[in-house]
């Protein structure tokens, strides 16, 4: 009897992870339109880092819903540092954001949605801006899990955005080194390219359907001879 159980269980559980089952895919990818430094990093009295980007003319090179590229957007990007600015290995800056983009067909967030989204950060490596102390690129990733990440489309249905999904900025071309100023990230200007990734919902596999009986038929038995 306990041998039954377990299989039916057994059973059930696989059949379940066979349907749940959803790998991350790149969903866009995009770079701005021209060399000039349109990313803004405002360092706020040495203890807070603000980052915006406002109506960023961007090139879509990449889109997960069949639409053809490339095609043009902008982008809107509004992140706030949430906790103090660290080396990591002596010489890797990082800081935690939480913030919001839109990549739209018109200024100012109109338009159609290609994405949209916020994120914010529950550990240091959930949502970050890093890159070498000194140098002159930086990155902005969020991810979930480890922090939080939402995404919305006009064009991507929503079963497609599921977790774990990821949204990431490259900053080049910094206008100064990479550096710490008091306990925040110093100002600086760039250039930004990035892209995101997530989840579809998977179809239910035959297989998986058929272990998922399987297994529920399984622990039916086993309670009807419990209860005999």
């Amino acid at each position: 009897m306990r041998k039954l159980a377990l299989l039916a269980t057994t059973a059930a559980f696989v059949g379940l992870s066979a349907i749940a089952q959803a790998a991350p895919i790149t969903i866009i990818t995009w770079a701005q339109d021209t060399t000039e430094k349109l990313i803004t990093a405002n360092s706020i009295g040495g203890a807070t880092t603000e980052l915006m980007g406002t109506n960023v003319a961007v090139t879509v090179s990449g889109y997960a819903n069949g639409v053809a590229t490339p095609f043009s957007a902008f982008l809107n990007l509004n992140a706030t540092s949430t906790g103090a600015a660290t080396l990591v290995g002596g010489d890797d800056v990082r800081q935690a954001f939480a913030g919001t983009f839109t990549i739209t067909s018109g200024m100012g967030g109109t338009g159609i949605n290609y994405l949209s989204g916020s994120f914010s950060d529950i550990a240091l490596a959930g949502s970050r801006v890093s890159g070498p102390q000194g140098g002159f690129q930086a990155s902005l990733l969020a991810t979930e899990p480890s922090g939080i990440v939402n995404l919305t489309s006009d064009q991507i249905p929503a079963a497609n955005l599921q977790d774990p999904s990821a949204i990431g900025f490259t900053f080049t071309a910094l206008s100064q080194a990479l550096d710490i100023c008091g306990t925040t990230i110093c100002h600086f200007t760039a250039s930004v390219s990035g892209n995101a990734s997530a989840s579809q919902v998977a179809v239910p596999a035959p297989a998986g359907l058929a272990l998922l009986g399987l297994g529920v038929f399984g622990l039916a038995a086993v309670r009807r001879k419990v209860a005999a």
